[in-house]
């Protein structure tokens, strides 16, 4: 019996040990198409996740799909595998994950016009380690080539790299038009493998040579990979590279075609763009939404868990005092304090009652009516107004018109505020549309709160709701 047990377990051992090559195999290969054949690369990345069991291996193959739907320009897609990342990778917790998330997300952000700093609650930006590849991809769409050569070089010394291959490539590129050839040849002979980019760059290298009639020749080379070419930013330099040359040689037919496909080409991958950036935008909002609350029930719970904690400690200090001689004495001086402090409490309470403070009638009447007016001016939504500065502007002070407003709107002046802010954005988001579509940093802002959090706090404490939550009622109605 012992031998079949031992048996079996080789076996499942040797199964799943050829399992776990198989998945590094398909991996690779899916690696190694990705700037290839990024949609065939995605097909094998998507089999990948959904057959694997391990988050550092869903996540891995994220990466992959992320990154080919990136270079194909579907920047939706290449949103929502990121999210699916960042939930994934809070379990897994590898440095060399969060390195390419956090990549992946910089160049998601420059590719839609987002400033990175928007995902403040999901990313903490001191965090982020400087990742040079992005920055060498930055400063040669700046037309820096001497930055990017730099950058790459920094890139080479970074722990975490990847795709080298495309590092070559911008070697080439910016070799070449800084007039450096030779290095540009010797870069681009490293990318033979990756033929839309050797061809464009042995392209753009004769280019540089200035040599027309060459130069024609090599743009002729490019047609056979021209419906090859899946990256959008690849066939869009191919377009501009051709555009250029036959305007040079004056071949007006070929020069009129090429336009045509550049022109086409940056419409299209515009209006793409516009429709990912509002539903990034939206997927943040909902994100750092749901953060908040968590941090919320978080703080709730911990307060609840205080509570209980200094309940019990307080129990256990009362029955461990009740052992001790000294109990009788310790509790009778605690209730005689506490009834003396009662009794103070009842005095001043009885003083402030016998000496309520007497305001006139005319000036109570002079004070609502300036209350009314400040409401109806909406002026509770300057973020600087406090008690003493309303005072100050209604020719009062702060006793009356702290008196008035508890007597007459039957709450003290914060809560008197801050409900006249939340009932002013629950109106603009009842009537008007486009305030569905703001961020709720910007509804906190516009209602003069000082901070997201505090809104939302106050937000759910006279709606019974969060801003999110309400928005999507109102939606949905």
């Amino acid at each position: 019996m012992k031998l079949i047990l031992a048996f079996f377990l080789v076996f499942g051992t040797i199964i799943k040990a050829q399992n776990s090559r198989d998945a590094e195999t398909l991996f690779l290969e899916s690696k190694d198409l990705l700037y290839k054949k990024p949609s065939e690369s995605a097909i094998i990345s998507e089999f990948l996740f959904k057959n694997s069991s391990d988050n550092n291996d869903k996540i891995k193959a994220l990466l992959l799909l992320t990154e080919s739907y990136l270079i194909r320009g579907d920047y939706n897609s290449a949103s929502e595998k990121l999210f699916q990342c960042l939930e994934l990778s809070k379990e897994s917790n590898r440095p060399e994950n969060e390195f390419q998330i956090n990549f992946l997300l910089a160049r998601l952000c420059d590719e839609l016009g987002i400033e990175f700093s928007q995902l403040y609650l999901i990313k903490n930006e001191k965090e982020i380690t400087q990742n040079y590849y992005e920055k060498a991809i930055k400063s040669y769409s700046d037309s820096n080539w001497n930055q990017t050569v730099k950058d790459l070089k920094l890139f080479e010394k970074q722990k975490n790299k990847s795709f080298p291959e495309l590092s070559n490539f911008y070697y080439a590129l910016s070799y070449s038009n800084l007039g450096k050839l030779d290095s540009a040849q010797y870069y681009a002979q490293k990318i033979q493998r990756y033929e839309p980019y050797y061809f464009y760059a042995k392209a753009k290298i004769q280019s540089s040579r200035k040599e027309s009639d060459k130069n024609i020749d090599y743009i002729e080379s490019l047609k056979p990979i021209n419906k090859k070419v899946q990256d959008v930013w690849l066939r869009e330099e191919i377009y501009n590279l051709a555009v250029k040359n036959y305007n040079k040689s004056k071949n007006k037919d070929k020069y009129r075609e090429y336009y045509q496909l550049q022109t086409a080409l940056q419409d299209s991958l515009s209006s793409v763009k516009e429709n990912a950036r509002i539903s990034f935008l939206n997927k943040i909002g909902q994100k750092q939404d749901e953060i908040l609350e968590t941090k919320s029930e978080q703080q709730t719970k911990m307060s609840y868990f205080i509570a209980i904690a200094i309940l019990l400690v307080f129990t256990v200090a009362y029955f461990f005092n009740r052992k001790l001689n000294q109990k009788q004495n310790d509790y009778e001086k605690s209730k005689q304090e506490a009834e003396d402090r009662e009794k103070f409490i009842a005095e001043n309470k009885a003083q402030e009652s016998a000496g309520k403070i007497v305001i006139p009638d005319k000036t109570i009447s002079f004070l609502l009516e300036k209350l009314e007016k400040f409401e109806s001016n909406d002026e509770y939504l300057d973020s600087e107004i406090s008690l003493n500065l309303l005072a100050e502007n209604l020719n009062t002070n702060t006793k009356y018109l702290s008196e008035i407003i508890n007597t007459y709107k039957n709450k003290n002046f914060h809560s008197y505020i801050n409900e006249l802010r939340i009932n002013y954005i629950i109106n603009k988001l009842k009537n008007n549309p486009v305030y569905l579509k703001y961020k709720v940093s910007h509804l906190a802002e516009e209602a003069g709160f000082s901070s997201h959090s505090l809104f939302s706090t106050v937000f759910k404490q006279v709606t019974g709701h969060s801003p999110a939550s309400f928005i999507k009622t109102i939606k949905n109605q």
